[in-house]
C-alpha cells in the first residue's frame, strides 16, 4: 500500500523486474519447469483420483438399487407398472457354451430397459437389442476375431451346442476383458431363450431403479422393496450394495491428495528456494548498486517478489492445464465438472502458497544485506576462519571442497533427490510384499482352479435335488490328464440373519477340520462356537448392525422361507479365511457354522458341498484348463475359477495405485534433477574466473574434469545414503504393516526392490557423470582469457 505521502516506485520496481527476467532466462526456465511439474502433480493426482471415484460411482448411479431373482415374464411386467420405479430390466443367464472356434460364449438375455441399467458394465455401443430368434447383439471382440468384422445388418455364425447357425447383428456392445478370458459375451433375443432346452420361466431375474434414488436412503429403499415382495408374493429382493456403498462418497480421495500435496510442497519448496538463492547470490553486487543510488530493502523486496510471482504464475497456469488435460485424455469417462473445479482451484492455491513461501527466504537476503556488505559479497568465501590452513591439491580433493562450499545448498540438492528415491524405495518395496501371485496363492491354496456352484436355483434346493458337485463329477475331473487331486474346498449355504432390528444375508461356510484353525486365527472377539447354536460372523455386519454383536442372539435360516432357529454369536471374525470365488469374492463367508446345525436345519442334503479345489501339474496347465472348461459348459449349475484370473485381477487393481505412486516419485526425482542442472549451469558461470586461474597455473583439461566429475558423484554418493537411511527403515515398517494386513498377522520376510532401486541410482550417477563432462566441454569452447575476463 503507497500513503499519499509516499512515492510510488511500484512502476520503477515493475521495470526492474521486467528487465531482470530478461536476464536471468536459464533461471527462469528452471523456476518456471519446477513450479509447473509441481502444479502438473498436484492436479494430475487431483483428476486421476476423482476420475476414479467417479467411474466407480457411475457403476452404480442411475443404474438398480434392487434385483428380484427366480421370477418370471408377468413379475417383471408387474414390477413396470409400478410408479416408484423409473425403470425395471429383464434379465436371464443361460451359461457358457464352448465354441468349435475355441471361444467361451457367455448367453445372456436382456431387454432395452436392461441395456440402460447395465450400461457401466455392458454398453451397447450401437443398434438396438435383438428381437427376432435368429438376431444377436455382439461384443466387439467377437466381430473382430470370429466374425469377419461383420457390421449391424451382417450375418454371424454360431457354433455352440445349443446355439448353431446364422444369426443377424442388430446391435455391437462393449468388449471388457473379454481377450484376456477368450469369452464372448452374447445377447439373445426372448425368442430364442424360450426356444433353448433349458428354459426355466421361473429364471429371470428383474433389476429395479427408484425414481429420485438420490434423495432415498438404503433404508427405506429395502423396506419398500420387502413390502413389494410381501405385496406381490416375489422372492426377497437382493439390494445392491455397491450403490449404498458408492452412491453416498464424496470426496474420499481427500487422504492421497494431501499426502501428494505434502510431498510435491516440500519438493517444489526446496528446488525453488534453492534457484533462487543461487541467482540472488549471483546478482548480490546488483542489488547492491540499486541500495547504492537509492533503492531501499522494502523496493528491493518488490523486485524480487514480482519476478516470483510472474514466473510463479506462468509455471502454475502451464502445470494446471497439462494436469487437467492428461487426466482427461487418460480417464475421460470419470469427468466430473464440479470435481475439475474444484480440483484447479486446490491447485492453483497450493501452488501460489508454495511459491510465496519458496522465495520468502531469497527476498529477506536481497534486501538485508548492506551497499558494502554486496561489493564485498563472494558466496564461497563464508567461514574462512574455519578452513584448514593447509590441504593436499588433487582433482579430488578439489572436488570435495567444491561439494562443501555451500552447506545450504548442498542439503538442498542432496534432499530434493533423494525425496524421490525414498518414494520409489518404499512403495516398490510395498509392491513387492503386495505380490500379486502371493495374494491369489491365499485364496487357491490346493491349486490353481476351483469348480463351484453357481445357478439360478438357491443352493440348498439344488443340493436336496442332489449336488452337482458328487462322486461322478470327481471322478470326470480326475480322468483329465495332469489332474492329481479333487479336494472339498467348502460347504456351504446362503444364509438370512435377523437381529431385533436389523437383517443380514451371505453365505455361512461350516465348520471343519481344514479351515477351524484359520477361522480361529481370524477372529477378533469372542470364541469359536462350543455348541450347534453357536455361530461366528464377520466383524463388517457388527459394524453396521448395532442389535448384532458378541452374546447377541439372532435367527437363522438356510434360504429364503426355510425354517429358522436362534442362535448366538459368540465370535466374530475378520480378514484371514480368504473364502469367495470370481474376481470381486461376492459369495465369501460373512459366518461360520457347525455341521450339526446345517444337519439340523436340512436334514434332506447330504453334501453340503459348494466348491472344489483342483490339484494339477504345472506342466499340463493348458490341459487341465481345457478339460475343466469343457466340464464346466457342460453343467449349468457349475462355474470355474482360476488363480490366473484372480492374479490379472489384482494387478489391475494395483497397477492403478501403485504404478501412479512409482511414477509420483520419479516426477518428484524430477525435482532434484531440475535443481541439480540449475546448481551445475550456476557454478559453471560462477567458476569461470576459478577454473581458468587453475587452468593458468597448470591444471589439466583432464584434472579439471575430474574435479567436476567428483563434485557431482558427491551429490549422487549422499542422495543415495540419504535414499537408504530413511527410507529403508521406513519401507520395512511399511511393508510389515503391509503383511499384517494382508496375510492374516503374518509377516513376510523383507524383499529390497533391487531392480527399481538399482536403476534409480543408475539413473543418478549416470545424470551427475554427463553433466559434469559437459560442463567441462561447454568451458572449452572459450580461451583462457575470455573466462578470465567474464564478470559474475
Amino acid at each position: 500500500m503507497t500513503w499519499p505521502f509516499e512515492n510510488d516506485t511500484s512502476a520503477i520496481t515493475k521495470k526492474l523486474a521486467k528487465k531482470s527476467l530478461q536476464s536471468e532466462k536459464r533461471r527462469n526456465l528452471m523456476v518456471v519447469i519446477a513450479v509447473a511439474l509441481a502444479a502438473f502433480l498436484i492436479c494430475f493426482t487431483g483428476i486421476v483420483s476423482t476420475s476414479l471415484t467417479q467411474m466407480q460411482r457411475n457403476q452404480v448411479v442411475d443404474t438398480y438399487e434392487a434385483v428380484w431373482m427366480g421370477v418370471e415374464e408377468n413379475d417383471i411386467e408387474t414390477l413396470k407398472g409400478l410408479p416408484e420405479f423409473e425403470r425395471v430390466g429383464g434379465y436371464y443367464m443361460l451359461g457358457e457354451e464352448l465354441s468349435e472356434q475355441g471361444y467361451h460364449a457367455s448367453y445372456v438375455y436382456c431387454d432395452a430397459q436392461m441395456m440402460e441399467i447395465t450400461k457401466a458394465q455392458m454398453e451397447l455401443l450401437e443398434g438396438r437389442v435383438p428381437e427376432k430368434a435368429n438376431e444377436v447383439v455382439v461384443s466387439e471382440y467377437f466381430l473382430s476375431t470370429y466374425g469377419n468384422n461383420a457390421k449391424i445388418g451382417d450375418t454371424v455364425t454360431l457354433d455352440t451346442e445349443s446355439f448353431h447357425g446364422n444369426y443377424v447383428v442388430t446391435g455391437i456392445m462393449d468388449s471388457v476383458n473379454e481377450k484376456e478370458a477368450n469369452t464372448c459375451a452374447i445377447i439373445l433375443s426372448k425368442a430364442a431363450l424360450k426356444e433353448w432346452d433349458g428354459f426355466n420361466p421361473a429364471g429371470y431375474r428383474a433389476y429395479a431403479h427408484f425414481k429420485n434414488s438420490d434423495q432415498l436412503d438404503e433404508e427405506l429403499m429395502t423396506s419398500y422393496c420387502r413390502e413389494i415382495a410381501e405385496e406381490y408374493q416375489l422372492p426377497i429382493p437382493k439390494m445392491n450394495n455397491k450403490y449404498f456403498a458408492y452412491a453416498s462418497k464424496s470426496f474420499d480421495f481427500a487422504p492421497l491428495m494431501a499426502s501428494v500435496i505434502a510431498i510435491v510442497l516440500i519438493g517444489g519448496y526446496i528446488v525453488i528456494q534453492s534457484i533462487f538463492r543461487i541467482s540472488i547470490n549471483d546478482k548480490i553486487k546488483r542489488y547492491g548498486q540499486l541500495r547504492t543510488i537509492g533503492a531501499t530493502p522494502k523496493q528491493i523486496k518488490r523486485i524480487v517478489k514480482n519476478e516470483g510471482r510472474k514466473l510463479g504464475s506462468i509455471g502454475i497456469l502451464i502445470g494446471t492445464v497439462l494436469g487437467v488435460c492428461g487426466g482427461f485424455l487418460l480417464f475421460s469417462k470419470g469427468f466430473n465438472a464440479v470435481s475439475y473445479v474444484a480440483t484447479v482451484i486446490l491447485t492453483l492455491i497450493s501452488s501460489w502458497i508454495m511459491v510465496s513461501v519458496s522465495i520468502r527466504k531469497p527476498v529477506k537476503i536481497a534486501a538485508g544485506i548492506s551497499p558494502i556488505e554486496a561489493v564485498r559479497f563472494t558466496p564461497a568465501q563464508k567461514d574462512i576462519r574455519s578452513r584448514k590452513k593447509t590441504i593436499k591439491l588433487n582433482p579430488v580433493s578439489m572436488g570435495i571442497a567444491n561439494f562443501k562450499r555451500d552447506g545450504k545448498k548442498t542439503v538442498a540438492i542432496v534432499a530434493s533427490l533423494s525425496l524421490g528415491g525414498i518414494i520409489l524405495l518404499v512403495v516398490s518395496s510395498i509392491v513387492l510384499t503386495r505380490s500379486p501371485e502371493a495374494r491369489a496363492r491365499l485364496y487357491f491354496p490346493d491349486g490353481d482352479y476351483k469348480i463351484y456352484l453357481q445357478s439360478e436355483v438357491p443352493e440348498e434346493e439344488l443340493m436336496a435335488a442332489g449336488n452337482p458337485l458328487n462322486e461322478e463329477l470327481k471322478q470326470e475331473i480326475l480322468s483329465i490328464d495332469g489332474v492329481t487331486d479333487v479336494i472339498a474346498n467348502r460347504q456351504t449355504l446362503h444364509t438370512t440373519f435377523k437381529g431385533d432390528i436389523n437383517q443380514n444375508t451371505g453365505n455361512c461356510d461350516m465348520l471343519t477340520d481344514q479351515n477351524y484353525a484359520k477361522v480361529e486365527a481370524a477372529l477378533t472377539e469372542g470364541t469359536m462356537p462350543t455348541d450347534s447354536h453357536s455361530i461366528v460372523i464377520s466383524r463388517s455386519i457388527v459394524d453396521s448392525y448395532e442389535d448384532m454383536g458378541v452374546g447377541s442372539t439372532v435367527e437363522i435360516s438356510f434360504g429364503e422361507g426355510q425354517s429358522s432357529v436362534p442362535v448366538t454369536i459368540s465370535g466374530l471374525f475378520g480378514p484371514g479365511t480368504y473364502t469367495g470365488h470370481g474376481k470381486l469374492l461376492i459369495d465369501g463367508a460373512v459366518a461360520f457354522a457347525p455341521q450339526d446345525l446345517f444337519c439340523e436345519l436340512h436334514p434332506e442334503i447330504t453334501s453340503f458341498d459348494y466348491s472344489w479345489s483342483i490339484a494339477s501339474d504345472p506342466k499340463k496347465a493348458e490341459i487341465v484348463k481345457a478339460g475343466l472348461k469343457n466340464i464346466v459348459a457342460s453343467h449349468s449349475n457349475l462355474a470355474l475359477d482360476e488363480i490366473n484370473i484372480r492374479i490379472e485381477y489384482m494387478k489391475s487393481k494395483d497397477q492403478v495405485a501403485f504404478g501412479s505412486m512409482e511414477v509420483l516419485s520419479w516426477l518428484v526425482f524430477l525435482f532434484g534433477v531440475i535443481n541439480l542442472i540449475n546448481t551445475t549451469l550456476s557454478n559453471q558461470m560462477s567458476r569461470k574466473q576459478e577454473n581458468s586461474v587453475l587452468r593458468s597455473i597448470g591444471l589439466t583439461q583432464k584434472q579439471l574434469c575430474k574435479m567436476n566429475i567428483c563434485e557431482g558423484l558427491c551429490y549422487a554418493l549422499f542422495a543415495t545414503l540419504a535414499t537408504l537411511i530413511v527410507g529403508l527403515p521406513a519401507s520395512i515398517f511399511a511393508c510389515r504393516k503391509m503383511s499384517i494386513a494382508i496375510f492374516a498377522g503374518k509377516v513376510v520376510p523383507y524383499k529390497f526392490p533391487v531392480l527399481e532401486m538399482g536403476l534409480f541410482i543408475l539413473v543418478l550417477f549416470g545424470m551427475e557423470l554427463i553433466l559434469s563432462v559437459w560442463t567441462v566441454r561447454r568451458q572449452k569452447k572459450q580461451s583462457l582469457i575470455e573466462q578470465m575476463r567474464t564478470m559474475e
